[in-house]
């Protein structure tokens, strides 16, 4: 997606290496080496400055990464790559023209929806001739209509009209909103089925939790909206994924992406970015300032004087989190009492830790 930017701004990188698609397997470790190295990098970082305890936030969302992308070198030093990936982050926040002019234009399908995310009232017959005009959005909204989730017939939706009388009116939100975004995943044929394919669902998850949350909440005029916040405010993962793959093919073969600075970039600029985007996409101003506080909220004892005023914007944040769990939880990266735990810290609203409760519930006795 950004080659032809990275390409304009890095003139003399030739482009021509190959992509070490590989890195991540190549450097697994055994337990003791983790435990070994992970000694030796808290030794370093106490010799070079001040110890500096890490929040249970901030714990989290180092386990979180750790299970997307595996353990992290035991370093602290930034290669070429991990830089290189940081200064266009930077220069995206600076000017966030510089990469968001090369993301697919946001289709007249999704802006039409967009608009009428509070508007029960919509033109249905309009709406679905715009989907056809986007032919990928389309086909996005057809899978969605024969998923298991909405199609308990087993009956094949082939067309548009059907899919609608399926999915109803939010389904059909969900749908044009999934085929958009998912145009937007990293597309590394080898890379992204066991990374990029974990990111693309803990979005997809987010958006479903968030739904569900603000459903069971005085609130639920605004789940369709809240689906749509919850989808995207992990689309800035999803890009710096994606420079970080394409990176590869302006740097050295030598040279190898240090995952620990990656990730740190990740938790730092991710938020940020997708703010970015949805301003850059003239969103609402409401998915806007719930985007927002997705940056501003990094401590959970945040959340009961935030919810006050901001409750959508509470719920897609612990929608996020609840994502991350259940993912970790999944693939035994995460045992029920320390979830249990985490819920506990992290979360603060009754729906979302009975959503949990339910999740958990339904996991294990399946």
């Amino acid at each position: 997606m950004f080659k032809a930017v990275l390409k304009l701004l890095f003139p003399s990188r030739k482009g021509i290496n190959k992509p070490n698609y590989f890195y991540y397997e190549e450097d697994k470790n055994t337990e003791e080496e983790i435990e070994q190295k992970t000694f030796e990098k808290k030794q370093i970082t106490r010799a070079i400055k001040p110890l500096r305890l890490a929040s249970v936030e901030e714990m989290h969302q180092q386990d979180f990464y750790d299970f997307l992308f595996g353990q992290s070198p035991a370093t602290i030093q930034h290669d070429e790559l991990s830089l290189y990936v940081a200064e266009k982050v930077e220069a995206v926040l600076r000017k966030p023209n510089t990469i968001i002019d090369a993301m697919p234009i946001l289709p007249a399908s999704l802006s039409k929806v967009i608009d009428q995310l509070s508007d029960n009232n919509f033109d249905t017959e309009e709406l679905l001739y715009l989907i056809q005009l986007e032919p990928s959005i389309a086909a996005k909204v057809i899978e969605l209509a024969n998923s298991s989730f909405y199609n308990r017939t087993n009956k094949e939706v082939t067309d548009l009209k059907a899919a609608f009388m399926l999915l109803g009116s939010n389904g059909l939100i969900e749908g044009v909103i999934n085929g958009f975004v998912s145009k937007l995943t990293p597309q590394s044929q080898i890379y992204f089925k066991q990374y990029g394919n974990k990111i693309w669902q803990h979005s997809l998850d987010t958006g479903v939790i968030a739904k569900a949350l603000i459903k069971a909440s005085p609130y639920k005029t605004d789940a369709a909206q809240g689906y749509l916040i919850g989808l995207i405010c992990n689309l800035g993962d999803m890009i710096i994924y994606q420079l970080l793959m394409e990176a590869f093919s302006f740097v050295h073969p030598d040279s190898q992406p240090n995952s620990y600075a990656f990730k740190e970039l990740m938790q730092k600029k991710s938020k940020s970015l997708a703010y970015h985007i949805a301003k850059h996409w003239q969103f609402p101003q409401s998915i806007l300032d719930a985007l927002a506080l997705q940056v501003k909220l990094t401590k959970s004892s945040m959340l009961s004087v935030v919810f006050e005023k901001r409750p959508m914007a509470c719920f897609v944040y612990e929608a996020n989190i609840i994502s991350e769990l259940m993912l970790m939880f999944e693939h035994k990266d995460k045992t029920e009492e320390e979830i249990n735990e985490a819920v506990a810290i992290l979360l603060y609203s009754d729906e979302a830790k009975q959503y949990v409760e339910r999740l958990l519930e339904d996991r294990i006795n399946n």
